[in-house]
């Protein structure tokens, strides 16, 4: 069955720093920021608010909305079924720590959550973040308040 999946993403920033996910299993492993599918009846800040308590354990400030990403799985994945593709739509905001906190606990994280660490964006493109094209969006909104709503497409 085709599906079409609403997702929220959850940028922040501290001290040039980007807040990821590191998530997979012992033979490969990516970095994500903190985020995941929105619920029925669930305002999209709201699913942000909740998937940072999940994955972060942690209570954050939305910010405003920065990018809208597309994720379009028969565009990235070879010889995959047409019962198992999926179309993800991500609004990435910006969001920020209520507190730092010395050690992140997550209430519930996902199964493939392996750790939390904050990433140097200066250096972000030597680990295998994903998706590796938001890279130089990440770095020019590090450099600047301002960042106008863009909508980045279909990217793996």
């Amino acid at each position: 069955m085709n599906r079409i999946r609403s997702s929220v993403k959850a940028l922040i920033i501290h001290e040039h720093h980007v807040l990821t996910i590191k998530k997979g299993n012992k033979d490969e492993a990516k970095y994500v920021i903190p985020g995941g599918g929105q619920d029925f009846n669930e305002t999209l800040s709201n699913a942000v608010i909740r998937e940072c308590l999940e994955e972060l354990g942690v209570e954050v400030e939305v910010g405003p909305l920065l990018w809208v990403r597309e994720f379009i799985s028969k565009n990235h994945v070879e010889n995959q079924k047409d019962e198992d593709r999926i179309h993800i739509v991500e609004h990435i905001f910006e969001a920020f720590l209520k507190k730092v906190p010395q050690h992140f606990q997550p209430l519930s994280p996902d199964s493939t959550q392996l750790e939390i660490q904050w990433l140097p964006i200066d250096r972000l493109s030597e680990y295998n973040y994903y998706p590796r094209e938001i890279i130089p969006l990440i770095k020019e909104k590090s450099q600047s308040k301002k960042c106008k709503l863009t909508y980045v497409g279909d990217m793996n």
